[in-house]
């Protein structure tokens, strides 16, 4: 089963609190993603950034004009930054979605 985010809660400091199907509750910092700049500089305003809903059947989360984020690598974000294990989002790729 593929997890599914049912519900997002944007936090300060371009933060989203995503809870999961599951009931799982995962934090996401999308500073680092936002400093990149390109097409993520957007995100880094408050008032689009708060524009974030949820996808088709809670697969990703997006914001107006095609910028998303697969359900799965956000999990796994959430999951790796509780241990820290691995680099920032920013940093890495995912097989199983296009995350930047």
């Amino acid at each position: 089963m593929f997890p599914t985010i049912q519900r997002v809660s944007v936090r300060p400091d371009r933060q989203l609190l995503l809870q999961y199907a599951d009931g799982e509750e995962v934090l996401i910092d999308f500073r680092p993603v936002t400093e990149r700049g390109g097409v993520f500089t957007s995100l880094a305003e408050p008032e689009f950034f708060a524009q974030v809903r949820i996808g088709d059947g809670g697969r990703y989360i997006e914001w107006p004009g095609n910028l998303d984020f697969c359900a799965d690598a956000l999990w796994q974000e959430g999951r790796h930054r509780r241990t820290a294990v691995e680099e920032p989002i920013s940093q890495r790729h995912t097989a199983d979605c296009d995350v930047p």
